[in-house]
């Protein structure tokens, strides 16, 4: 409750307040409360004791759910909730870095962001919010995701075996649900933090609702005093605009949305920055057992670098764009399931400013890209003693227009149950992915390559006992066709093994190649296998979280098999990744700790004579511990809350890489990160 002046109380349990009042100012009295209409009452000059009663809002009452949802027939997702994120040591609150640590995710050397899911690479990941696909998931440096937390509903991560409604992805995918904006009344929220800080709004907008969120770093503003002006420093914003109109059940809701990221990392000289913006409109229409979901978007993708001190200057934007259609009709004994969907865009021309130090003027690409990949899917799902067992076969068909060839895409999801608790399933199917833009560059690229594609098939079992959820899942998959770098000036001759040491060097080729849009010179000469088992076991309760998640895997590559030189390790192949989180309330506080215990990565040690054995060596094993404790202070209109997250808490020393020595003998190791707190205040208002 609050006054005109402002003045402002907060009930107990009963219902009961005290609020003093200036008769000679304060002539009325507004109530809020969540799921209830706000209201406004008159004070008058006697008036020393009121009694209020409270509407319900139509269409808010609280419905209990007494049982499960029904079974999808897929591959276990794992599913991460925007309040489980705050219980997890090291994510930082962030959604796809809490990801991180479930099954079939490797870790990214140097904490970097990004999501590799049962050894294939980061490019072989799609990540997708609200159905649009998003060209780059983390800020520079991983620290944080595009997509404050706060703004989403939740999480959704498939290492493999999704179904036909989901394409041009060879790996796994991530898919990312935004909440409805409120719509009662006005909120204001937001956080501040060491590295960034952010503010969101959401109320009612004429018939629906609007959420605002705008984000930014700091980390160079506050540091630059302190390093030499030539010292790059990262930077980042992001912002975020949602609206919902409309029922569903009624004439339909829209949902018009248009959110963005802008990285940059700049000295007094040189600046790279790299941004992407989408627009989206998506509609959603129901008619009983009948839905109909299409989300139409544009975008618009750039990498620009400048140096000052040479006058020089490149950039090439994309413009991508789309729209996906989805028609489900429900029956009884399951449902049929089809869409189509529809996703091109163009790769403008290279535009390199040389200065006065070059040639001199502009040197403009004289190649540009343009294409339209076209797809139908349509998948059934057939049940049987009660849905104690069911099949969903599915086909999904696509033709790419970079490479002008058409994929077919057969998948097959089973499942049984096999009493109230134990649910086992199967998945198999082929997943195609094309070739990027820049690598089928007329120029710099091989107009000739084509798509690759991965063969998956899963098994497992999972257990849920109320707030107790356990799993197991094995997986082979078996990748064809993939585009293997070659050097420039001999595309016949067969690719050669490139040893490496580990680090962020082929690391971060790998996190960007298909981001930034580098064109690479690549033919279809590679093969890929991965095999492995995935473990996790939960348990969530308001006072009491805790998580075991274990991956055993081995994955491997061939550049060429031709040359008969055998399998190697991928750059990520991680045997072992253990990770166990908990925390609990304790009176105010919630205390949590996360254990990291990860196989290292594969890379190539030198001999005495300094010759580097492709491979012939294993980074020592990562291990760190993460603690958080938050403070929460409740409030009439939300909730503050304090947070300590401490990464790597005990300041262990782990080898990330390692390099030649300056002798030329032998290697000098490169450590990882040191201990990093992240400090920060949230202001939640209330749901």
């Amino acid at each position: 409750m609050f006054t005109d002046k402002g003045d402002i109380a907060v009930t107990d349990r009963d219902g009961y307040f005290t609020l003093a009042i200036d008769p000679a100012k304060d002539r009325q009295l507004t109530i809020v409360a969540d799921r209830y209409a706000t209201r406004v009452v008159a004070i008058g000059p006697t008036d020393d004791d009121l009694h209020v009663e409270l509407v319900p809002v139509a269409g808010a009452e609280i419905i209990e759910v007494h049982d499960k949802k029904p079974e999808e027939t897929k591959p276990l997702s794992y599913q991460l909730t925007a309040d489980e994120i705050r219980t997890i040591p090291g994510a930082g609150n962030d959604i796809l870095r809490a990801a991180q640590i479930l099954p079939g995710v490797a870790r990214i050397p140097f904490s970097f962001g990004g999501i590799v899911l049962r050894g294939t690479s980061p490019r072989d990941t799609s990540i997708y919010l609200d159905g649009i696909e998003v060209p780059i998931a983390f800020h520079f440096g991983g620290v944080t995701s595009f997509y404050p937390g706060g703004m989403l509903a939740d999480l959704q991560l498939t290492a493999g075996g999704f179904d036909a409604s989901y394409g041009r992805t060879e790996g796994g995918i991530v898919t990312l649900t935004t909440r409805e904006p409120r719509t009662d009344r006005w909120r204001l929220g937001g956080s501040i933090g060491l590295l960034d800080s952010s503010i969101q709004a959401e109320g009612p907008l004429r018939s629906g609702g609007i959420i605002i969120g705008l984000r930014r770093s700091y980390f160079d503003v506050v540091v630059d005093p302190f390093v030499a002006a030539d010292v790059p420093l990262p930077s980042y914003w992001d912002f975020q605009i949602k609206t919902s109109f409309g029922n569903p059940r009624v004439d339909g809701r829209i949902s018009p949305m248009i959110f963005g990221s802008i990285d940059r990392v700049a000295s007094n000289s040189i600046g790279i920055t790299s941004s992407f913006v989408r627009a989206a409109a998506p509609y959603l229409r129901v008619w009983g057992p009948l839905s109909l979901r299409v989300v139409p978007w544009i975008g618009a993708n750039t990498l620009t670098f400048s140096d000052t001190t040479a006058d020089e200057t490149f950039s090439r934007p994309q413009f991508p764009g789309g729209v996906r259609a989805e028609l489900i009709r429900d029956y009884s004994w399951g449902h049929v399931r089809g869409g189509v969907e529809a996703s091109g865009g163009y790769l403008s021309r290279t535009a390199v400013n040389t200065g006065g130090n070059g040639p001199g003027g502009s040197i403009d690409g004289t190649s540009t890209l343009s294409w339209i990949d076209i797809a139908m899917w349509a998948e059934t799902r057939i049940q049987l003693d009660g849905d104690r067992f069911a099949i969903k076969p599915g086909l999904r068909i696509e033709n790419y227009g970079l490479t002008r060839e058409t994929a077919v895409d057969p998948r097959l999801n089973i499942h049984q149950k096999l009493d109230e608790h134990f649910t086992f399933r199967q998945a198999i199917g082929r997943y195609h992915q094309p070739p990027t833009p820049a690598d089928v560059d007329p120029i710099d690229g091989n107009p000739s390559l084509q798509s690759s594609f991965v063969d998956q098939a899963s098994l497992g079992v999972d257990a849920d006992y109320r707030d107790l959820f356990a799993s197991v899942t094995g997986f082979y998959d078996q990748g064809w066709n993939m585009g293997v770098e070659i050097p420039r000036g001999m595309p016949t001759d067969p690719p050669t093994p490139q040893p490496q040491l580990g680090g962020l060097g082929p690391t971060f080729q790998l996190l960007l190649e298909k981001q930034l849009g580098f064109p690479v010179l690549r033919q279809n000469l590679g093969r890929s296998r991965s095999y492995g088992l995935e473990v996790l076991v939960k348990r969530s309760t308001p006072r009491l979280f805790w998580m075991l998640s274990y991956t055993l895997s081995k994955s491997e590559r061939t550049e060429d098999p031709r040359q008969r030189t055998g399998w190697r390790p991928f750059e990520l192949d991680q045997l072992h990744n253990l990770n166990l989180a908990a925390s609990t309330m304790l009176e105010n506080w919630r205390i949590g700790a996360r254990v990291q215990l990860v196989s290292g990565n594969p890379y190539s040690p030198s001999d005495i004579h300094g010759t580097q054995i492709p491979w012939g060596g294993t980074l020592p094993t990562f291990f760190s511990i993460d603690l958080r404790a938050d403070r929460r202070w409740h409030r009439c209109w939300g909730d503050i809350n304090f947070y300590i997250d401490i990464q790597n808490a005990t300041n262990y020393t782990n080898i990330e890489g390692r390099a030649p020595t300056d002798r030329g003998v032998g290697d000098a190791d490169i450590k990882g990160l040191p201990i990093i707190p992240f400090v920060g205040v949230e202001f939640l208002p209330l749901k």
